[in-house]
């Protein structure tokens, strides 16, 4: 039997993160209450876990997020906010089937230095348009982090009517912040509004291009939520758990990973053979968490 790969959860590591519905359904597809229910649990589970939120929007078959884990909880994180949204869902769709694919995690890449944020926060607020729904973030009916809003610093959600008991709070404030690898927020909307700017109009020049239109959002409303797309999404067989830019990042990101597995292996192994003083390098999570195995501090 093969083991699984370990996952590596370390403190103050930056992430796009990406959770698809079942079946690629359109369960998330916008309106006002699931706009208001993502903003809500978003803001709740950023606060519960101290997680820093750079960018996001909810697309109508999935989300992603751009966040730093301070404190190294990821799982807790995913996890809760992905049970309380998921709750809402089924509650303001009538849906009684499960809402996260099964079969498949959620995705985590890691993220570090300041082209990697840009670029995967680019591709997060300009989702929409790289779909051929709308033409630009800001007519994108759903929940996203548009640079006006990400200058702003804050996005506001009252308690939806579904789920949550009359002791949850009865609104929150989403707090946006840059990531830590930029000087300020000045320099981090700058920085994004720029190149959303220049790949915005790649995407409608190359639209254009293939004579296609936009969907826009009369039409994107009146989707029904239990379809799924017509076009069979490419399975590449891999789910990367970092980006790299250029060729010496990768390099350096790759040889951080296999000595990660390597040292994770040799400690499970002694584990597994009754040695309960071997530590597990940093980063291990469920053995630590969940069966009280020590770690490298």
């Amino acid at each position: 039997m093969g083991m699984t790969l370990p996952r590596c959860v370390l403190p103050r590591r930056t992430y796009l993160i990406t959770r698809r519905c079942l079946g690629r359904r359109f369960l998330l597809r916008p309106d006002d209450a699931l706009n208001n229910a993502f903003v809500y649990c978003l803001a709740l589970a950023a606060e519960k876990h101290r997680v820093s939120v750079h960018a996001f929007c909810a697309m109508s078959n999935h989300y992603h997020l751009i966040i730093t884990d301070t404190d190294g909880v990821l799982p807790d994180f995913m996890a809760w906010l992905n049970r309380q949204l998921a709750m809402c869902v089924k509650r303001l769709r009538r849906w009684d089937e499960v809402v996260w694919e099964p079969n498949v995690a959620y995705s985590a890449v890691a993220l570090e230095g300041v082209s990697e944020v840009l670029d995967k926060a680019a591709y997060v607020v300009l989702n929409p348009v790289s779909a051929a729904l709308v033409r630009s973030p800001e007519r994108w009916p759903g929940a996203v982090s548009t640079v006006e809003r990400l200058r702003i610093g804050r996005m506001r959600a009252t308690r939806p009517s579904v789920w949550f008991a009359n002791d949850a709070p009865e609104s929150v404030s989403l707090e946006l912040s840059p990531p830590p690898c930029f000087a300020g927020p000045l320099d981090y909307c700058k920085a994004l509004e720029g190149l959303l700017q220049r790949r915005g109009a790649l995407l409608r020049a190359e639209l254009q291009r293939k004579g296609r239109s936009f969907l826009g959002r009369v039409r994107l409303r009146k989707t029904a939520v239990a379809t799924r797309p017509t076009k069979k999404k490419e399975r590449l067989g891999r789910n990367p758990v970092f980006s790299a830019l250029t060729r010496s990042a990768w390099l350096t990101a790759v040889e951080r990973l296999r000595a990660f597995r390597l040292a994770y292996r040799t400690a499970y192994r002694a584990w597994r053979n009754g040695d309960r003083s071997v530590e597990f390098p940093a980063g291990t999570w469920w053995v630590v968490r969940y069966a009280g195995a020590s770690a490298v501090t």
